[in-house]
């Protein structure tokens, strides 16, 4: 064979060879694509069962028609190997029940199953089904407004990561199983959040059971309902946690030290728990802390420290706390702050090194007695959208510089003493969307013509304000307005 008739051989094996290749990649592709199962008869069936017992306000679940593949349906996510649902949410459809369907629990191949916002309307909690749901790992029941009691067979699922029954303000709670009983299995929770839950059967126990129970622990909400009684020592324990929040209960004592030594802990939120002493000021020098609440703890002696540059804080709540040592110069450290929240008894002389905070978007004040510091230093915050005046007086002086706040958004005046009318100046404010003014001592006024000015308004109070008079045409400016309070006046 010549030399030129082995190179045209070579060649043509090359092409053999590539043809083979591609036909080989192919043939594999098409097996997996065979390999893909459509969502089983069964799993369709308990979905459009479940569909029913729903009021869809929205058509969300439009796309679930019988005859089509559940797979491929809004909210549903399959194991597409074995055409069984793995993830259910719904989370925040704008829609109603009047209990849950048991067909929910013949998908016990569930991993995930989000319910949030689904208005329930006061329905008990099934009595059986949900240990069926072993594989379960998120689930998400908050603000579904179901009452009664938290089932045992959510306590069997083992497998959780996430377990969310907040915000149902009309009755959950943990009695029989015991909050202890409840916690025993979820060894694996990361995300425990049972806001508005009474556990209070739990009592002073609860923070040792975390403990005991839950060792990966990240993220604490048990806001509202029942927990009483000091931190337990053994809470130390949990040094996964990056957001506690324990606000509104009865939690006596001091607050653990310990809390410094959470090296992930971004979120703590102890407002309106009682407790008392001094609160450790390593917990305000930690890196990663984003949001620190301490309010209307009247007991809990708090000093600011000097705060390091490169202080992370963004949302400090200090009201109703007892500021014993005043404000620091190293205030102005808090370069990302942007919501401050606090009482100015016995501090307003260093009030005005807030205007140096260069992020700040909300600022809460709160007077007492009618308090008379100077405020007019919040003229400077042009980064301002939010304003809250609590307890002032401003018989002397009005607050002529609050027209000054041209990226407001939200201004509420409550509790304050005023010789005049309603500032006018607050009707250069044309980004406003919320206007209220509570029980602030004007003189006899009509209801001000600026007020038509304030077209972005959609929320306006105005209650206790010695309105008279006749209403203006210019309130008809208002075509954003959804929400109109005028209480205790005398307009005609």
């Amino acid at each position: 064979m010549n030399r030129s008739s082995k190179h045209h051989l070579y060649v043509l094996l090359r092409l053999l060879l590539l043809i083979c290749s591609y036909s080989t990649i192919d043939a594999a592709s098409v097996a997996k694509q065979n390999t893909t199962v459509l969502c089983l008869p069964d799993q369709a069936s308990s979905l459009l069962q479940l569909k029913r017992s729903l009021i869809d306000f929205d058509e969300n679940l439009a796309s679930w028609r019988a005859g089509s593949d559940c797979c491929h349906w809004k909210g549903i996510t399959c194991d597409m190997a074995s055409g069984r649902v793995i993830s259910l949410d719904l989370g925040g459809f704008h829609m109603q029940g009047r209990r849950l369907d048991p067909a929910l629990f013949n998908l016990t191949s569930l991993r995930n199953l989000s319910l949030a916002f689904i208005d329930f309307r006061r329905a008990q909690l099934p009595l059986y089904g949900f240990e069926r749901l072993t594989n379960m790992i998120h689930l998400n029941f908050s603000e579904t407004l179901f009452l009664g009691q938290i089932l045992i067979g959510i306590a069997r699922l083992k497998n959780l990561v996430t377990l969310d029954f907040s915000r149902n303000y009309v009755g959950l709670y943990l009695q029989e199983p015991s909050f202890e009983t409840f916690m025993a299995n979820l060894s694996n929770l990361r995300e425990l959040r049972l806001d508005q839950v009474d556990i209070s059967d739990g009592g002073s126990t609860w923070s040792g059971v975390l403990a005991n129970s839950a060792p990966q622990l990240h993220i604490l909400s048990l806001y509202g309902r029942g927990i009483s009684g000091p931190i337990h020592p053994s809470f130390s324990r949990l040094r996964l946690l990056r957001e506690i929040d324990l606000e509104y209960n009865e939690l006596t004592g001091k607050v653990p030290e310990f809390f410094a030594e959470f090296s992930s802990l971004s979120i703590l939120k102890i407002s309106g728990t009682f407790s008392e002493g001094q609160f450790p000021a390593k917990i305000f020098q930690m890196k990663s802390l984003r949001t620190l609440s301490l309010s209307s703890n009247p007991s809990l002696f708090v000093c600011l420290p000097d705060f390091p540059v490169g202080s992370n804080l963004e949302t400090l709540s200090l009201d109703g706390s007892n500021l014993a040592c005043g404000i620091p110069p190293a205030f102005i450290n808090l370069k990302y702050l942007k919501m401050l929240s606090i009482s100015t008894i016995g501090v307003s002389n260093k009030l005005s090194l807030i205007h140096k905070l260069p992020s700040l978007s909300t600022l809460w004040l709160y007077g007492q007695d009618l308090e008379t510091p100077t405020l007019s230093w919040i003229g400077n915050l042009s980064t301002l959208t939010s304003l809250v005046l609590w307890g002032y007086d401003f018989s002397q002086l009005a607050p002529s510089w609050i027209g000054n706040l041209k990226s407001l958004t939200s201004l509420f005046i409550m509790y304050c003493n005023f010789s005049g009318p309603i500032p006018h100046q607050i009707g250069n404010l044309t980004n406003l969307a919320e206007l209220k003014s509570l029980d602030c001592s004007y003189n006899e006024q009509p209801l001000p013509s600026w007020i038509g000015n304030l077209t972005e308004l959609t929320a306006l109070m105005l209650s206790g304000c010695n309105l008279s008079g006749p209403i203006p045409s210019t309130l008809g400016n208002l075509m954003q307005l959804r929400s109109l309070q005028i209480v205790d006046s005398n307009l005609s």
